[in-house]
């Protein structure tokens, strides 16, 4: 179990990625879960994401050396503080999609009334796709982030705002059922591969970055100012944190 361990933890986060995209596959082909059903999860995910956030906040809060002599209320006031500000953006962006699925699905409305969960909940296949992102998020956290005492090398203050640049992404990909929903009366196997294959691609392709300082470095560049060369290890720091698992 101790060998499986550090074979897991040298591991790219992403290599769970590929494993979860494969199960939805599966699980879809099999007739096992409704295409919406992955389509929510997605959307459901930010979730997630935000409460695996807020447990590696408190890590870096407690454990991270720099951190314990400088934290004090205000510090532990940052993380009520992400709560209110994420849970906004989740509430947003929830509304939006529901509003997209409400023109063509009666059974969903356009506010964040609970009958719009629990048509979700009754989707076929819902929990054991939401399952499964909870599984390799759990994995991700453990061997990526706890076991690799990651809490140690980010400051609370650049860490705070890492999760918004996969809000964004998860929006976008959200998107992309509302075009088959104008197109079709629902939303079909097509979207939910299409989502599926974007996300991974994406999830890859964010790590891959992090992983390698020479593409990390072109993308820092593309971003410095004009001239202005002593931004860059600012901006590659910032890039790392966003990027990293």
């Amino acid at each position: 179990m101790g060998e499986l361990s550090k074979i897991v933890a040298v591991l790219p986060s992403y290599q769970g990625v590929y494993w979860n995209a494969l199960f939805l596959i599966v699980l879809l082909f099999l007739g096992k879960a409704n295409p919406m059903a992955i389509v929510f999860a997605y959307v459901l995910e930010t979730i997630i994401i935000g409460v695996f956030h807020v447990g590696k906040l408190i890590l870096i809060l407690r454990n991270n050396p720099l951190e314990k002599t400088q934290s004090g209320i205000t510090s532990y006031f940052m993380i009520p503080f992400f709560l209110l500000h994420y849970g906004f953006f989740v509430a947003i962006q929830s509304v939006f999609i529901y509003i997209g699925f409400a023109i063509k699905d009666e059974r969903f409305s356009t506010s964040l009334q609970a009958s719009n969960f629990l048509s979700i909940l009754s989707l076929e296949g819902f929990y054991w796709v939401f399952l499964s992102l909870i599984a390799t998020h759990s994995i991700q956290f453990y061997f990526h982030f706890y076991k690799n005492k990651k809490y140690n090398e980010y400051s609370l203050n650049r860490y705070f705002m890492k999760p918004y640049l996969r809000i964004v992404i998860q929006q976008f990909l959200a998107i992309i059922p509302f075009f088959f929903l104008i197109i079709h009366d629902h939303v079909g196997i097509i979207a939910a591969l299409l989502l599926i294959g974007m996300r991974t691609f994406l999830d890859v392709y964010l790590s891959e970055l992090a992983r390698h300082p020479e593409k990390l470095d072109k993308v820092a560049r593309s971003l410095m100012k004009t001239n202005q060369p002593e931004e860059l290890p600012e901006i590659k720091k910032t890039l790392q944190v966003f990027l990293e698992d």
